[in-house]
This record gives structure tokens, C-alpha cells and sequence, in this order.
């Protein structure tokens, strides 16, 4: 950990004391080849060129040197930015804030550079923990006045209210359950499990509800066995169904698929609905991301991030491909 002076002497960066040392061998070199060359043009015996010759050699090999070490010096810098980069990447595409940037050195400046940015993202990590934490909490101490509120409100047979309050306990189940994933406080239950059956018993599921909305789900199965939780993957596959049914019109179609491609099981999701706007698709992954134009549709945001932190546990891709008319969603186990 660096100190609270983030500023460091350019005398003691090791960029200034190699610009130093490559002055040192040019200004040797220059001397040891003028030399050479004064000597050269004057009248000389055989020892006054054994001379020369030594001080061309003495001239040349600092040159030989600094090439040598710039080549060096370019690789470790490109290595060292590449290892940086690399390691952001993986922070922004997984979201992890406990990854740290590697150092085995304390010399150079991007160690030291480094160095801050791990302090940085200490901070950033410990600043989303709190947030989290603030989040967990209300979440998790509102839920049960509002369980409470629901079964009164049931007695009275008020059922808009009931429908309202059972949206806002689903948000905060939700919410409690992606904090359990994401913080890895859930007790995974990795088994082998008939992923086939599975996505089957989910379509089952939600066939009332499409047919509610005149919608067809067409199930394209082939015999598959996955290892990982089943639970979870199950939710994974309801929140895809309920999506696409959300976001088809009436009368629309559904197409699941489940199919092994080179070992890996790939379940493809698709609808004809109206797809994910350019502005969005970037953001669906978010917590409470829900895209402007669809405000109207009921839904806390919450889905596709859960599908996004189970699958990371599993080890698992998500993509989206945006088809002229609705969304393909693909799942690489």
C-alpha cells in the first residue's frame, strides 16, 4: 500500500534515472569515438592504432548497450500496461472489485503506479460494500412489514393493493437474493442434473402465462446433463421466459431451444418482440436498469442482472443477439 502522497520525485522514478544512464553511455560513447577519430587523423605508430581500435570497441558497445536496453525497456513497459489493461477488463466485464492488479516489483514506476490503483479500487470496493450492505438491509427489513401488509390487505380483498405490495416483496427478494450471489454468501449445490428436464419444467411453468397473452412457446430440446446448481439455473431460465413473454406482443412466438455444440450445452432463447434499443444494450445487465421507452411494463430491473451473477458463478457466457425483429438470448454452459 502507497502512502497518502500519491506524488513521486522525478529524480526517483526509475524513468529519470534511465534517461541518466543512457546520457552517461552517449556522452562515453561520443568521447571514446571522437577520441578515435582525433588519433585516427593524426600520423600514428601500431600501438597508437591498437589504440584507436580499442576506443571505437569502448565507443560502439555503449551504443550496442542502449539498444539493447531499449528493446528490453519496451517490453517490460508494453508487458506491464498489457498486464494493467488486462486486469481492468476483467474488473469491467465481471464486475469483481476483488481483483488487484499483480506486483513483483517496487522499483519501477508502474508498480508504483499500480500500487495506486489498487489503493484506488480498495476504496472503490469498499465504498460498493457499504452501498451493498445499505441496500441488504433495507431491502431485507422491509420485507417483513410488507409481508404483513400483504396478508391484511388479502383479508380485505383488496386485490390491487395485494398486487402492488406482492411487485414490491418480488423486488426485494430479489434484490436480497443477487446480494447473496454476488457477495457468494449463497451455499451453492453443485450436482449433475438433467438440464433437458429442466428447461422443460420451466416452459411448463409458463405456458399458462403465455397463453394468457395468445403467445406460442415452441421447446427444441436434446438429452443434456449439466453440473451446477440446479436451483439457480432454474431461475436463470425462468427470468429468460418471463422476459420474452413480457416483451412479446399477444399473439406472438417463443422459441426455446437447448442443443450441445462441442461438449458445452447452449440453450437459445428466442421472441419476436420488440428487442433491446441500441441506448440500452449496454445497461441491461445493471441493477434497476429498465429501458426508458418500456416504463409502462411491469418489472424492477433485477431479472437479467440475476441471470448475469448466477451464470458467472457457473462459469457461464450470456449474449444477446439483436435480430431485426426481437431478441435471441444464448446461454454457453
Amino acid at each position: 500500500m502507497p502512502s497518502s502522497n500519491t506524488t513521486r520525485e522525478y529524480k526517483k522514478s526509475s524513468s529519470f534515472k534511465a534517461a541518466n544512464l543512457f546520457l552517461l553511455l552517449l556522452l562515453f560513447s561520443t568521447l571514446c569515438l571522437s577520441a578515435s577519430l582525433y588519433l585516427y587523423l593524426q600520423p600514428n605508430s601500431d600501438d597508437i592504432k591498437i589504440l584507436i581500435v580499442l576506443l571505437v570497441v569502448a565507443g560502439v558497445l555503449p551504443l550496442l548497450l542502449l539498444v539493447l536496453a531499449s528493446y528490453l525497456i519496451s517490453i517490460f513497459v508494453v508487458t506491464r500496461i498489457n498486464r494493467i489493461a488486462d486486469t481492468a477488463n476483467e474488473i469491467m466485464s465481471t464486475g469483481d472489485l476483488t481483483k488487484r492488479l499483480k506486483i513483483d516489483s517496487r522499483w519501477d514506476d508502474l508498480s508504483f503506479l499500480s500500487q495506486v490503483l489498487n489503493s484506488m479500487l480498495d476504496k472503490i470496493e469498499q465504498l460498493m460494500s457499504g452501498v451493498q450492505h445499505i441496500t441488504d438491509t433495507i431491502a431485507h427489513d422491509l420485507r417483513t412489514p410488507l409481508a404483513r401488509l400483504r396478508n391484511k390487505l388479502d383479508a380485505e380483498k383488496d386485490d390491487k393493493l395485494v398486487t402492488e405490495v406482492d411487485g414490491l416483496l418480488k423486488t426485494f427478494n430479489s434484490l436480497l437474493s443477487l446480494s447473496s450471489i454476488e457477495s457468494g454468501r449463497q451455499q451453492l449445490k453443485f450436482v449433475e442434473f438433467d438440464l433437458q428436464a429442466l428447461i422443460e419444467d420451466a416452459v411448463g411453468l409458463y405456458d399458462p402465462l403465455a397463453f394468457e397473452k395468445q403467445q406460442t412457446i415452441t421447446v427444441t430440446t436434446v438429452p443434456a446433463s449439466y453440473r451446477g446448481d440446479r436451483d439457480l439455473m432454474f431461475q436463470v431460465i425462468a427470468n429468460l421466459l418471463d422476459n420474452a413473454i413480457k416483451f412479446t406482443p399477444e399473439g406472438g412466438h417463443i422459441q426455446v431451444q437447448l442443443e450441445v455444440v462441442n461438449g458445452r450445452c447452449k440453450v437459445h432463447v428466442d421472441d419476436n418482440g420488440p428487442g433491446i434499443p441500441v441506448k440500452s444494450r449496454n445497461k441491461v445487465f445493471e441493477r434497476f436498469y429498465r429501458d426508458p421507452d418500456q416504463q409502462a411494463l411491469q418489472g424492477a430491473g433485477l431479472g437479467l442482472s440475476l441471470v448475469n451473477a448466477v451464470l458467472k458463478l457457473h462459469k457461464a457466457d450470456i449474449h444477446l443477439e439483436y435480430k431485426q425483429s426481437g431478441l435471441r438470448v444464448t446461454l454457453d454452459l
